[in-house]
């Protein structure tokens, strides 16, 4: 099954225009490939079944990377919002129950040190702490002075 073709007859069917049908296809290739170099699981091969791996979880991690790359807030939407027509694609196709709901991003939050990107920046910092196994006390303290220091840099 060539998955973004069938997403491609699914946005026909729904009366996109030609230029929101090529970039939504672009910005789900592009979703994919991301997924097969994280995961190692390509929709070529598996097919509908890489809707299993289609979790609010993995669209948040999507969207970190894209926010760390320094990938522009339009364009993190602009995906978001190409995922979320995929996701209604997967449900009217019976592939998944429930669309994972993951916000847009704001203009501002990259230039915020408070804003969404530093609560990525936190939420990285913390796997990579619970995965050297340190103390979940210790991990707390990291992030509330961490917090704390972002906050004192807000107002600086």
């Amino acid at each position: 099954m060539n998955l973004p073709e069938t997403f491609k007859v699914y946005l026909k069917t729904q009366n996109a225009s030609e230029i929101t049908i090529k970039n939504y296809l672009a910005d789900i290739n592009h979703f994919l490939q991301w997924l097969a170099q994280k995961t190692g699981v390509k929709h070529q091969i598996v097919g509908k079944a890489i809707f299993g791996l289609f979790t609010k979880e993995t669209i948040k991690e999507y969207k970190t990377d894209l926010l760390q790359s320094r990938t522009p807030p339009s364009t993190v939407n602009r995906r978001l919002s190409a995922l979320r027509k995929f996701g209604q694609f997967g449900k009217s196709q019976g592939w998944i129950r429930e669309i994972p709901k993951v916000g847009n991003v704001t203009s501002t939050s990259e230039e915020s040190p408070t804003g969404p990107l530093s609560e990525v920046v936190l939420e990285n910092f913390q796997k990579q702490l619970e995965k050297e196994k340190v103390s979940q006390i210790t991990i707390k303290n990291y992030l509330s002075d961490l917090r704390h220091f972002l906050g004192w840099l807000e107002g600086a």
